[in-house]
């Protein structure tokens, strides 16, 4: 089958599984056309890919999950019987059900599902945790990724008869609750706006950036990373508590898993 366009749908409040998805992409001789969902979006639908499509789907895993707000956003978007690959970002834990949920939830939406990998990546809330992961080795191991599947796409004619199997358990595990809500500091913040601008959840208004509306907050921690004046941040006393708990759960020597 003579292959259209690499579609490249993520979600990326760090920045970790940017860095992955494209570096798969880059060794997957298509030209690309990027979504990136981590900018609050209207749900309205952008696109239906054609059977000669390729989609790359990326996502950080939340609690063992796809992300919630993924999932909402992942309604924009439908396959007609259009190939996929899948790109899980973990910190370091589990990522448990992750790949099969995203797995089911993209060939709900018309996809067929080819290729999938989880990659190790520094947490998002515990930045010791995977310092600075993914690196050198994990991004070799992402492009190696994108030539196996890029060797597949060329290959195969059709790919009704694929039935990748990948991890992951029905029910799905149970979302955890939020509790690490980021805060302004009221003598750093400028109230320049930036963070409510680049929350993913619309959980900062512009208005009033000195607030959190902690129904939306997804804990993404996206405004404490790229907050310029260095104002936001959370609860000292609750990150020292996560931090106790995280380290006795993750393992920032944890390999890439990849399935094909």
């Amino acid at each position: 089958m003579k292959m259209n366009e690499l579609k490249l749908i993520y979600f990326s409040p760090t920045g970790t599984t940017h860095k992955v998805v494209m570096e798969t992409a880059r060794s997957i001789d298509l030209k690309s056309v990027s979504f990136d969902l981590t900018i609050k979006k209207d749900l309205k639908p952008v696109a239906k890919f054609a059977p000669n499509d390729f989609a790359l789907f990326a996502i950080p895993v939340y609690y063992g999950r796809v992300p919630a707000l993924f999932l909402k956003y992942l309604d924009l978007f439908s396959g007609n019987g259009t190939p996929a690959a899948l790109v899980a970002t973990y910190g370091c834990r589990e990522y448990e059900d992750a790949l099969l949920e995203l797995k089911t939830e993209v060939e709900k939406r018309g996809f067929k599902v080819i290729g999938a990998a989880a990659f190790p990546a520094e947490h998002s809330i515990v930045n010791s945790i995977g310092a600075r992961r993914p690196n050198k080795a994990d991004l070799k191991e992402a492009s190696e990724y994108g030539i196996s599947l890029n060797r597949i796409i060329k290959k195969e004619d059709s790919f009704a008869s694929f039935d990748l199997k990948v991890p992951g358990n029905t029910p799905y595990r149970k979302y955890g609750k939020n509790v690490l809500f980021p805060k302004a500091d009221v003598s750093l913040c400028t109230e320049c706006s930036a963070c409510a601008k680049i929350c993913p959840a619309g959980a900062i208004s512009l208005d009033n950036p000195k607030k959190t509306d902690h129904d939306k907050c997804i804990g993404c921690m996206k405004c404490v990373r790229f907050c310029k004046q260095k104002a936001r941040y959370v609860s000292a006393f609750k990150l020292n508590m996560a931090a106790k708990k995280l380290t006795k759960v993750c393992q920032s020597d944890k390999k890439a898993e990849i399935f094909l």
